[in-house]
């Protein structure tokens, strides 16, 4: 076998369907290799950023690592944006780079640089294999590490000699790796945990894209009913976290400061699930949370806790597992009265959503024969037409807290989204179309967001994705001119 072959056997071994690039002449042995490779289509697009898009849309749909090629410095620096997105979102990708030929390493190549530095900062890991014979448990390795949580994307170059070059001995790809990752959490700190919402006089839930990652939604809505407490998702939300329509669920927290909008005063106790859920658009001064607010921190991955805020209390391992074990505990301590009072803020919290939701119902329906058309109309109008099975893909931007106020999404995979690098929506949506099975798939994306990935048109015609795309134009870069307002304010 040579080096290419070696890869696409792995690839083929591990259940990829699809690989997404844009062809350079870096990895041409491993284009033609795939080519010969029954079994995985080669979705070519006329950028690298739609191609990282489209994988990346891909991944998060279907749950498998999305796979990508790219060409050497010009095509890894084009991925750069979709690459950023993909890492805050914990998307499992797995980015192969052709490099030119390692023989040439003395002589300044042409397009050829150390591309590895470029992506250290938006990758999980990254390798250069330097010998044939190591590109099997490079591949390998980059499959374990994407898919294992806390999930990302992984970075391999593979120089164009070592593609073609011949292995002397027979490769036979193991079977495929995978983690089990049902980590129980220390029991000393989960019965601390259970102790201080057992006592909350105001609990609060923060979750990130970890919940329905490791399919604990049942256990974090059973927790939350049973504390009576509101249910937040973090602002950058790559995906469906929770139920729209819950009575319990009280929308994003922004990344400007922190605050759990809809409550009449800050949580005492934060049970916040997941990474990256502090995360800052810009800086603020003094502690993210409330000195008052004890956190309680859930997370597969230790350096994410305590990182941002302090935690009072630490939990490492994988939601599912500690939700439930934590779920157990709070059953087992809260006695009769502190049931009741848990009922009671139910109660108070789902009139709070019903009244939040009739005030956004009266305030649009002010607006609704404005001229030109609010976002509110033109949002209300694409919810009326969606069939029940859609899937909405959302980089609408300044226009996403309409899409999430209005539409209702109440199961896992039928939403996501990015609000951070432009240009991944009309990509990803692409590759969410072939993920999704036949259910219609629908983009919504503002007018600066769709001149970032206008690429993607071409792909969609080529291969014929069936996937509808509204453009909704506010006639400007609208982040901008709200960032001039916020600082005009501030000063």
């Amino acid at each position: 076998m040579t080096g290419a072959e070696v890869v696409c056997n792995i690839l083929k071994n591990e259940g990829v369907k699809y690989v997404f690039g844009v062809p350079g002449n870096s990895e041409v042995p491993l284009l033609d290799a795939l080519v010969q490779t029954r079994g995985i289509r080669y979705i070519s697009a006329i950028h690298e950023s739609v191609s990282m898009g489209m994988a990346d849309g891909y991944a998060r749909a279907s749950g498998n690592a999305g796979v990508v090629l790219v060409h050497t410095t010009p095509g890894t620096a084009n991925i750069m944006g979709n690459l950023s997105n993909a890492y805050d979102a914990g998307t499992p990708l797995v980015v192969i780079a052709g490099q030119q030929d390692s023989r040439l390493q003395w002589c300044d190549s042409l397009l050829d640089s150390d591309i590895l530095p470029m992506v250290s900062q938006h990758t999980k890991d990254r390798w250069r294999v330097n010998r044939v014979e190591d590109i099997a448990i490079a591949v390998n390795r980059a499959f374990k590490e994407a898919s294992t949580p806390p999930t990302g994307p992984v970075f391999l170059v593979i120089p164009r000699d070592l593609q073609a070059q011949t292995l002397t001995i027979e490769h036979l790809p193991p079977p495929r790796r995978r983690v089990p990752m049902s980590v129980r959490p220390d029991r000393e700190y989960l019965k601390k945990a259970a102790q201080l919402l057992v006592a909350a006089e105001r609990p609060a839930i923060l979750a990130g894209s970890e919940v329905p990652g490791d399919n604990a939604l049942p256990e974090l809505t059973e927790l939350a009913e049973i504390l009576g407490a509101p249910v937040f998702t973090t602002g950058l939300v790559p995906r469906f976290i929770f139920p729209t329509n819950h009575p319990l669920y009280y929308g994003r927290v922004p990344p400007i400061g922190f605050g759990l909008p809809g409550l009449e005063s800050p949580a005492d106790v934060l049970v916040a699930v997941g990474s990256r859920l502090f995360k800052q658009l810009f800086y603020i001064e003094g502690p993210i949370i409330p000195p008052a607010t004890k956190l309680i921190h859930i997370d597969h991955d230790p350096r994410t806790l305590s990182r941002e805020c302090p935690a009072e209390v630490a939990l490492v391992g994988s939601p599912k597992a500690v939700l439930a074990e934590l779920m157990t505990e709070v059953t087992r301590l809260m006695s009769p009265r502190q049931h009741q009072k848990s009922r009671q803020r139910f109660k108070i919290l789902q009139k709070g959503h019903e009244q939040a939701r009739a005030a956004c119902e009266a305030d649009f329906k002010k607006e609704c024969n404005d001229v030109p058309m609010r976002p509110s109309r033109a949002v209300k109008e694409i919810a009326k037409a969606l069939p029940p099975d859609s899937v909405v893909v959302d980089e609408a931007v300044m226009l996403t807290s309409y899409v999430a106020s209005i539409m209702e999404f109440t199961r896992p995979g039928s939403y996501f989204c990015s609000i951070t690098s432009l240009g991944w929506g009309l990509p990803a949506s692409l590759g969410v179309g072939l993920a999704s099975s036949g259910k219609p798939v629908v983009a919504l994306v503002g007018d600066g967001s769709a001149l970032f990935g206008i690429q993607a048109l071409w792909s969609a015609a080529k291969y014929r994705i069936p996937v509808i795309m509204v453009v909704l134009n506010n006639r400007g870069y609208a982040a901008i001119k709200w960032g001039v307002v916020v600082i005009r304010l501030r000063q």
